[in-house]
């Protein structure tokens, strides 16, 4: 089994399963591509995914007779939880599930002005996203708080680590990279962050992609000079 990934630096769709993977320490193969070398993306093209795009799954399912692919971050969540029962992806209690399985969608699905306006300029509609995402993780934070009561909490949105934490995981890198400044009207907000960030398997992708060879011009500039953002609720 392979998962396919583009940079590590650059890609946040890459990022998700491949937090999942690294964290739980899934027995699957990671090759990776630069998606600025037009050679990288030929060769994805013609053996991996003909549209092109990362990450992919690789599996060889029982019976099939062929690798069947397995594009977007969220189907490869999902399968990796149907292939790996036992690692948990998603919370065990079928509500927390479904809350966990929302706000991985609500990912997913949503934030455009924060994926595209924020490496560039922030403007309004960019900082209502992240007002929204903030208050995502504080009601998330606060709701797991009431709910477990004594029972281990480990300070991820649902408690334990599961597929919701990956798919934000990037955004708490760019919120980082960007330096919004979280005010007290988010302590459970900022207290995730701050989990996410000491977590081992994030280290290890940050000097992972720390030390990457390879290198986006248009992207690395974006961070010089770069305005920091305080947010409040």
């Amino acid at each position: 089994m392979k998962l396919h990934v583009f940079n590590q630096n650059f890609s946040s769709w890459s990022m998700r399963p491949l937090l999942v993977v690294k964290k739980l320490q899934l027995p699957v193969t990671i090759s990776a591509y630069n998606l600025a070398d037009a050679a990288h993306v030929a060769k994805v093209k013609a053996e991996v995914n003909a549209t092109g795009f990362l990450p992919a799954l690789e599996v060889d399912f029982p019976g099939s007779g062929k690798a069947t692919v397995i594009p977007d971050s969220l189907a490869i969540i999902e399968t990796l939880n149907d292939l790996f029962p036992n690692a948990q992806i998603w919370p065990q209690d079928v509500c927390t599930r479904a809350k966990a399985r929302s706000l991985a969608a609500e990912m997913h699905s949503s934030y455009q002005h924060v994926r595209t306006a924020m490496p560039c300029n922030l403007r309004t509609q960019t900082l209502a996203e992240i007002q929204r995402i903030l208050h995502v993780w504080e009601t998330a934070r606060a709701e797991t708080i009431a709910t477990l009561g004594s029972k281990k909490d480990d300070g991820w949105l649902f408690g334990e680590f599961s597929g919701a934490d990956a798919m934000y995981f990037p955004v708490v890198t760019r919120f980082v990279s960007y330096s919004v400044e979280i005010s007290g009207s988010f302590p459970l907000a900022k207290k995730y962050m701050e989990r996410v960030l000491q977590d081992g398997a994030v280290k290890g992708m940050y000097a992972t992609g720390f030390n990457e060879e390879w290198v986006i011009e248009k992207y690395d500039k974006v961070y010089v000079g770069g305005r920091r953002v305080n947010v409040t609720a």
